[in-house]
């Protein structure tokens, strides 16, 4: 029984270490960063289709969370900048792309509030 209990604590952990916890070196950056991008960076849009649709960013590839696991090998570039409405995608989406072999620049948060 106490090793169930150990496992699920241990689980547990992981799952808020991978969702929660910051990402080293992928910093916050400003917008007029964004808009200066021309050494082959891609800014890859995170948001839902229906919320990024709204606001777009005139360079961003739109590539919803959900879909990233299914289509991370179209983004054309091995460097990326993540535009995301909150910490927990930026933080899955970094994870992910990192142990994928991308370097992650790092991110700009959009309020759609």
């Amino acid at each position: 029984m106490s090793l169930m209990i150990a496992g699920l604590a241990i689980f547990t952990l992981y799952i808020i270490y991978k969702r929660y916890i910051p990402v080293r070196g992928v910093n916050n950056m400003e917008r007029d960063k964004l808009v200066k991008l021309d050494d082959g960076t891609v800014l890859l849009d995170l948001r839902d289709y229906n919320i990024s649709h709204k606001d777009k960013l005139d360079q961003a590839m739109p590539l919803p969370l959900a879909y990233l696991n299914r289509h991370y090998q179209d983004i054309p570039a091995c460097s990326v900048i993540l535009v995301t409405s909150n910490h927990v995608d930026k933080n899955i989406a970094a994870r992910f792309l990192i142990n994928k072999g991308f370097y992650v620049k790092g991110y700009y948060f959009i309020n759609n509030s």
